[in-house]
């Protein structure tokens, strides 16, 4: 059956001679895998539609509950150049990706990720700064995943003394945060604490992290 879907690559990795596996989010699935016969080949005709970071929309051949999918078709909406010439923007879109991949059941829909996932992309790829792109990002992903920081003393801390702050986090359009520098203690304790439940909830740490640490790389 082929599916019509709205997606977003979150990564891909070449397979056998010329093929690629990608790992979409799909506005209509969720989560799925898919195929892409050749699209290794510097001439293929889906290539750039396999490509980390890429929204498209895609012809997906899936028998739902059957495993990976084939895509048979489609166009891209947006590349997000940014993400792909600009390390930090870089790193920070991959963090992004495989929090999505690493928490998110296959093929369970859920648009308000999808929607979520867009708009931290398209803000990392467009804004001047990263600001408090990110850590709005993990504020709003953990709360639609089930796993909020309501009831945590640090996310309690923050929303009696800086009320503001934290509706900022969980309201404003992202692209709003990239000129946001809120360097204090309370902010520190609100990203230590989403790190460790996004680290609770995972079976191995990021691959990306590693990297960062590797490449002292800051987002």
């Amino acid at each position: 059956m082929i599916h019509n879907v709205q997606a977003v690559v979150l990564w891909s990795r070449r397979s056998r001679e010329a093929d690629k596996i990608v790992g979409l989010f799909t506005r209509e699935m969720g989560r799925v895998t898919a195929r892409a016969t050749s699209a290794a080949r510097s001439t293929a005709k889906f290539g750039a539609l396999t490509e980390p970071f890429v929204e498209s929309d895609i012809a997906l051949y899936l028998v739902p509950g059957r495993g990976w999918g084939k895509i048979v078709g489609g166009r891209i909406r947006s590349s997000f150049p940014a993400l792909r010439t600009q390390v930090d923007r870089s790193t920070a879109a991959s963090w992004v990706c495989e929090v999505v991949q690493r928490l998110t059941p296959e093929e369970q829909s859920s648009p308000e990720k999808f929607f979520l996932l867009h708009e931290t992309l398209s803000a990392l790829s467009s804004t001047p700064r990263l600001g408090m792109i990110r850590l709005a990002f993990a504020v709003r992903f953990l709360a639609i995943a089930g796993f909020g920081l309501d009831n945590r003393e640090p996310w309690g801390d923050l929303v009696r003394e800086r009320p503001d702050w934290a509706t900022g986090l969980l309201e404003d359009p992202l692209a709003e945060l990239s000129d946001k520098e809120w360097r204090d203690p309370l902010i520190t304790a609100v990203e230590h604490l989403a790190g460790s439940v996004v680290a609770d909830h995972l079976n191995r740490p990021l691959h990306v992290n590693r990297f960062r640490q590797m490449a002292g790389i800051e987002i």
